[in-house]
């Protein structure tokens, strides 16, 4: 799909992403205090572009470790550090991040959640029930949420006669 009709859209990796699987695999069979430092290390590796050395250190501590079987379990230590390394390996292309920086492209998607929860909280609060009209509801709360004029557009052209008040005629005759 991303070939066919997102070629030239540069591909990244979430950074949130990438750093699960280096803490994962720095404190894989780790004290805290060893695994904090690998954790630290590989994460400024990652950060500056030299995820190959990230790399290299999974391989030595996966020599360390023994190569998990399909007996191991996937919580054991070189299990961990195996899952890691290809999961690294296979999304090294993704993960230029000083490039990404230097563009001004965003790489990782907590901009994203984060306003998907702010919507959440706004439609899913306690006593609010929809039965039909959310759509509007979404467009609105997520139009207010953005950065473009489109809600003060909406206001502006909104046509005079929709002001949300009713005409009440006088029942004294």
């Amino acid at each position: 799909m991303w070939r066919k009709h997102f070629s030239d859209y540069a591909t990244i990796l979430d950074f949130i992403h990438a750093l699960t699987y280096v803490d994962a695999a720095g404190m894989a069979g780790r004290t805290l205090k060893e695994g904090w430092g690998a954790c630290r290390e590989w994460a400024q590796w990652v950060w500056g572009g030299q995820v190959e050395g990230v790399i290299a250190a999974l391989k030595l501590r996966q020599q360390e470790l023994n190569k998990p079987t399909k007996e191991t379990p996937k919580t054991a230590p070189s299990a961990i550090v195996n899952t890691s390394l290809g999961y690294l390996q296979n999304q090294r292309l993704r993960m230029r991040y000083p490039a990404y920086r230097k563009q001004g492209l965003p790489f990782t998607s907590t901009y994203v959640k984060s306003t998907v929860k702010q919507i959440n909280r706004r439609m899913n609060g306690t006593e609010k029930f929809w039965s039909h009209g959310v759509e509007g509801m979404l467009t609105l709360v997520a139009d207010h949420l953005s950065d473009t004029p489109t809600l003060a557009r909406f206001w502006r052209n909104r046509p005079p006669r929709l002001t949300g008040s009713r005409c009440h005629k006088s029942t004294v005759a």
